[in-house]
């Protein structure tokens, strides 16, 4: 729903430090995300429809569009072209080149190249686990691969949450803890490495 005028002077009064447009708030956290190595703690929840249809619990390292996610379920490498996807308890890694719909499903910080063009934005403030907010909604102006994506970012420009509806009309929702910015990654840790995991049977899917 579009945002009249008074009441996003009152999101504004409520919170002070929070005047800034919503693409403004969002080019910081994306530059954070992208010029900086990431580290955090994600709680990862598809639906199907209303209904929680799965959670995964892991952590995330970010470099640009380079990750490492590490979960109670697999570990997945990506250093921007190649994905290396792994199960837990698994003798074999599956080596693919993902799709931007895919990456966005995996990687919490992937929102950053959604919002930029051809897009509607909405901001309000918000309360999140005890805490003030900005609550960002953008909406795409024609047809992509997402129909919806609600950010929430704290005072200090840190993200605290994301939910994105795709094209399908499902949402997942990516909890964020434990956020450091500013750590320093090397190449390989977005790569796997065959010396680390010398009895894995690398399969070819690409």
């Amino acid at each position: 729903m579009k945002k009249t005028l008074s009441t996003l002077l009152l999101s504004f009064a409520l919170l002070p430090c929070f005047a800034q447009s919503a693409s403004q708030i969002l080019n910081q956290v994306a530059a954070k995300l992208q010029n900086t190595g990431v580290k955090a703690s994600f709680e990862a929840t598809t639906f199907k429809g209303l209904n929680p249809n799965g959670t995964v619990l892991g952590t995330i390292q970010v470099e640009g569009n380079k990750f490492k996610i590490q979960s109670n379920s697999m570990t997945t490498w990506f250093n921007g072209t190649t994905q290396w996807t792994m199960m837990s308890g698994s003798d074999e890694v599956n080596v693919s080149t993902p799709t931007e719909a895919e990456i966005q499903k995996m990687n919490p910080t992937a929102f950053i190249n959604l919002y930029r063009d051809n897009c509607n934005y909405y901001m309000e403030s918000d309360t999140y686990d005890g805490k003030m907010c900005r609550k960002i909604t953008v909406v795409p102006k024609a047809r992509a691969s997402f129909q919806r994506l609600v950010v929430l970012v704290d005072a200090n420009g840190n993200l605290m949450n994301v939910r994105l509806k795709d094209a399908k009309g499902n949402w997942m929702r990516f909890r964020i803890s434990q956020l450091q910015t500013g750590v320093k990654l090397s190449k390989s840790t977005f790569e796997f490495s065959k010396k680390d995991y010398p009895k894995v049977a690398v399969i070819d899917l690409r």
